[in-house]
């Protein structure tokens, strides 16, 4: 949630502002209220797939930003989803997939998602009650997650 706003402030500021470097993008949301390092700027310019002209950094010729790296790591790598109890999901990639995929569904900040354990391919989400992990089934069954 944190990330998706961040990313529409950058775009917003990049509308507005003429913003030449990532500090100068990290100093804008900085006036904003935002607290991001240069490295996570650096992400977000690539995931809303920003590029430069003369100079500063402008939104994407086409009105579709990029998708997310981290969405699309996700999406179509979830081959399976199975609940286990009340607050663990499990996982389930292909061989060598899990850790990014983990990493992935941590770096969303998504509601309810408390952490994630990662093996080969086989990943176990906590949550923080059931609710929680119908919604992320959700999520991943609509990013194209299986199970």
């Amino acid at each position: 949630m944190i990330t998706r706003r961040r990313r529409e402030t950058i775009l917003a500021i990049v509308a507005s502002e003429v913003v030449a470097t990532q500090e100068e993008v990290v100093a804008a949301l900085s006036r904003r209220g935002f607290e991001a390092s240069q490295a996570s700027v650096s992400r977000d310019i690539a995931a809303l797939g920003l590029s430069k002209s003369q100079g500063r950094y402008v939104r994407p010729a086409s009105s579709r930003t990029a998708e997310d790296p981290a969405l699309a790591r996700i999406r179509g790598n979830v081959l399976a989803i199975r609940a286990s109890g009340e607050n663990l999901l499990v996982l389930t990639t292909p061989p060598g997939e899990a850790s990014p995929v983990a990493i992935a569904i941590d770096r969303q900040g998504w509601p309810g998602v408390v952490g994630t354990i990662a093996g080969d391919d086989t990943i176990f989400v906590a949550t923080e009650g059931d609710r929680a992990g119908r919604e992320l089934t959700r999520r991943l069954r609509k990013l194209g997650g299986k199970g």
